[in-house]
């Protein structure tokens, strides 16, 4: 007998781009992992009015592509209802080849919300949990560099992972930590903004309070320029 599924769906959307199919199977993984259906969507107007029933909203994106992100992905990054992956990045890291998911953390109240939903991926995934701080050296700093990471502990208390502090700008340790299978960032600011340029995997970003449902732009009805 089956037993009916309750977790909210996994969408995809397609654009007609070279990045759908991994963004299908990245998505097709998710929902056995996590035991959600799993709905493919065409971008157009009625995206949106759908998604609010989407647990995540997965797109796919041609890393390197010149200008960064499209603009199909720069949208729903930033007004999807809805935590959003973007799945770039070698085959390898996409079909979770380093069984490794990272944290992006800056110090902002959206760390929190940042640890759970790592911690939470890296179990369903059976995958190791890392915490990177990005923290470049500076003749003065007004901060703790290493308060995050702290702080990071005490939320994932009981949880096992590793703590990283980088002593480099943010896109150097993106670059240098690259061994990770998913990057899970906050939904706003540079941090996400440079993870979506130079993220070599998946990027996971995590959506802390929902937002206003709107239409679909016409200018991104299919889109994938």
């Amino acid at each position: 007998m089956d037993v009916p599924r309750t977790a909210d769906p996994v969408f995809v959307v397609v654009n007609g781009s070279a990045a759908d199919d991994a963004a299908l199977g990245w998505a097709t993984e998710h929902a056995r992992l996590t035991d959600a259906p799993l709905e493919v969507h065409r971008s157009g107007r009625d995206l949106f009015p759908a998604a609010v029933r989407a647990g995540v909203l997965v797109v796919g994106q041609v890393a390197g592509a010149p200008g960064g992100p499209p603009r199909l992905v720069r949208w729903l990054v930033e007004r999807a209802p809805c935590d959003v992956v973007v799945v770039r990045g070698p085959a390898f890291a996409v079909r979770g080849g380093y069984h490794r998911v990272t944290a992006l953390v800056t110090g902002a109240r959206d760390d929190d919300v940042v640890l759970r939903r790592a911690a939470r991926l890296a179990a369903r995934r059976g995958a190791r949990l890392r915490v990177l701080r990005a923290a470049p050296p500076l003749p003065v700093r007004a901060d703790d560099p290493t308060w995050p990471l702290a702080h990071a502990d005490e939320v994932l208390r009981g949880v096992p992972h590793t703590s990283v502090l980088a002593r480099m700008h943010p896109h150097e340790a993106i670059a240098r930590y690259a061994d990770t299978d998913v990057l899970v960032t906050p939904e706003a600011g540079p941090v996400v903004r440079t993870a979506l340029h130079h993220a070599r995997c998946p990027v996971l970003v995590v959506r802390r309070t929902p937002v206003d449902v709107v239409d679909t732009p016409a200018a991104l009805v299919g889109a994938n320029a």
